[in-house]
C-alpha cells in the first residue's frame, strides 16, 4: 500500500515539476558581469560589504504564473541592524526598466488630459500641472474616484512646461497606453526601480519568498539582491551576504 501511495505522489510531483520552470541562480555567471559574488562550494554564493547585484539574464514574466525565490538567503556576520533585501527589477516589452509608484500621492496634482494620447506618444497634455514634480510618476484612470497608484506611466519625466491653455508633460519614451481626452491623472511619488519581496536583518534566514504586486505592463524581470544597505559603522564587522542554492521557481 505504501509503495502505491509513494508512486502516486512521485507521479504527481513529476507532473507539477513539468508544469513549471526553474531559473537557477547558483553560479557567479548567473549574475551580472563583474559581479562581486564569489563561489563557495556548489550552489553557494557569497558577497562582502555593500552589494547591489542584478541577474545576468532577463526572464520572461507571465501574469498567470506564480514566481517564488527558493533557497536560503542570509547575512553571516555584521551589524544586527544591517538590512539585506531580495527582489526584482521590472521591464516593459522593449526591456526598458520601469519604476513603480509608491502609495504616497503628490498633493495638488489632480487634473485631466486636455487631448487624447496614443501609446506611441512621448508626451501628454493636461489642464493644470503647476504643482507637478519631475521625480514623481503619473497615474491615470477614467475618473478621479478610480485613481490609484496601480495604473501608471512608469517612465521618467523629461520636462513639465506650460503650453497654450494647458501643460505639456514629456517622457523619456512612448507612454505605451492609449488615453482618451478627459482621463483623470495625478502624480504619486516614485518608489524606485527595485521591488522587494524579502527583507532581512542580522543573521535572519529568508527563503520561499513569493513575488507579488507586479506592474500590469511587466514583460521581463531580473532578480536583484542588496546587502549592507545600512552602511558599516566604525568597529562593526563587514557583513557577508550568502545565498544557498538560489533559484526562482515558476508555477501555473
Amino acid at each position: 500500500m505504501f509503495t502505491k501511495i509513494a508512486i502516486v505522489l512521485l507521479t504527481a510531483g513529476a507532473f507539477l515539476c513539468s508544469a513549471g520552470e526553474v531559473y537557477k541562480l547558483d553560479r557567479v555567471e548567473d549574475w551580472q558581469e563583474r559581479s562581486p559574488l564569489t563561489q563557495h562550494k556548489k550552489g553557494i554564493l557569497r558577497g562582502r560589504g555593500r552589494l547591489v547585484v542584478l541577474s545576468a539574464k532577463f526572464y520572461p514574466y507571465d501574469s498567470k504564473k506564480t514566481y517564488k525565490f527558493k533557497g536560503l538567503y542570509r547575512q553571516l556576520i555584521g551589524s544586527e541592524s544591517n538590512i539585506f533585501r531580495i527582489g526584482i527589477v521590472q521591464y516593459d516589452k522593449n526591456k526598458q526598466e520601469m519604476e513603480f509608484a509608491s502609495g504616497r500621492v503628490v498633493q495638488k496634482t489632480d487634473t485631466v488630459l486636455t487631448k487624447a494620447a496614443a501609446a506611441t506618444d512621448t508626451a501628454i497634455f493636461v489642464k493644470d500641472a503647476s504643482g507637478w514634480k519631475r521625480n514623481a510618476l503619473v497615474a491615470y484612470s477614467e475618473t478621479a474616484k478610480q485613481l490609484s497608484n496601480r495604473n501608471n506611466i512608469t517612465l521618467k519625466l523629461r520636462s513639465i512646461e506650460k503650453s497654450g491653455d494647458g501643460w505639456k508633460i514629456s517622457f523619456a519614451g512612448p507612454i505605451d497606453v492609449d488615453l482618451p481626452a478627459g482621463t483623470a491623472v495625478r502624480q504619486y511619488m516614485s518608489a524606485g526601480r527595485f521591488r522587494f519581496f524579502g527583507n532581512g536583518t542580522g543573521i535572519q534566514v529568508l527563503g520561499d519568498i513569493t513575488c507579488t504586486h507586479w506592474h500590469p505592463r511587466t514583460k521581463y524581470f531580473r532578480p536583484v539582491v542588496l546587502s549592507g544597505t545600512n552602511g558599516i559603522k566604525p568597529g562593526e564587522e563587514t557583513p557577508v551576504f550568502e545565498m544557498r542554492n538560489p533559484r526562482l521557481e515558476v508555477s501555473e
